[in-house]
């Protein structure tokens, strides 16, 4: 996984952890009472919290619809699709539930029933969501995954023609050991490696000893 869809996951975490804390909020309040009855005051409270789940949620979903549609190579199977949109649905669900459960709650007198089983439903919707997000897009990460090591053998066969061209001491295969594309080295620390593969070649074809 990238980073950019690393910060997008943490994002939709995020957006559930604040519809929680809408539910958290009313039921803390009604076991501790730490509004001290200010139903307006709760009400807001919970209203802000809605929204800026359901922004964080709103700009995630925005974002992996932009990058969609951006992409042009590579094309979602129907699974992916399916996946995806029922992923999309789960999240717009625990949204909706509690949206409802603010409402519905707001003149409760016992609010425990309704916080377990909108608590219970909604914790499942947002793992089961995150879940299918995941599976819609293991697909693509593949193709990533696939044209990124395409991209480096290309790099890994230029650097190898240039150091040949460069050096007609130096055999295919001890550049070969040289270009190491998964350790970033310095160019002196190159220049260094490729001479003492050159040296190492020049004794050995000097030993008098070989076979």
């Amino acid at each position: 996984m990238g980073k950019k869809e690393t910060y997008l996951k943490y994002l939709a975490t995020t957006s559930g952890l604040f519809f929680l804390s809408t539910l958290l909020i009313k039921y803390f309040d009604f076991k501790k009472n730490i509004f001290n009855g200010n139903l307006t005051t709760l009400l807001i409270t919970e209203i802000i919290l809605l929204l800026i789940g359901g922004i964080l949620l709103g700009f995630y979903w925005f974002v992996k619809f932009y990058d969609l549609k951006k992409e042009k190579e590579y094309v979602m199977s129907k699974k992916e699709k399916i996946y995806f949109m029922s992923s999309l649905g789960l999240y717009a669900l625990s949204f909706l539930l509690t949206l409802i459960f603010i409402i519905v709650s707001y003149n409760m007198v016992n609010v425990t029933v309704l916080f377990f089983v909108m608590l219970v439903i909604i914790l499942l919707g947002l793992i089961i969501g995150s879940v299918f997000e995941m599976i819609s897009r293991l697909g693509y990460q593949s193709y990533v995954a696939r044209k990124e090591y395409e991209q480096t053998q290309i790099i890994k066969k230029e650097r190898i023609k240039k150091m040949i061209s460069e050096n007609d001491e130096l055999t295919e295969e001890e550049a070969n050991v040289i270009v190491n594309t998964n350790k970033k080295r310095t160019k002196e620390a190159e220049e260094l490696l490729k001479a003492d593969a050159v040296k190492k070649k020049k004794e050995k074809d000097t030993n008098p000893f070989k076979d």
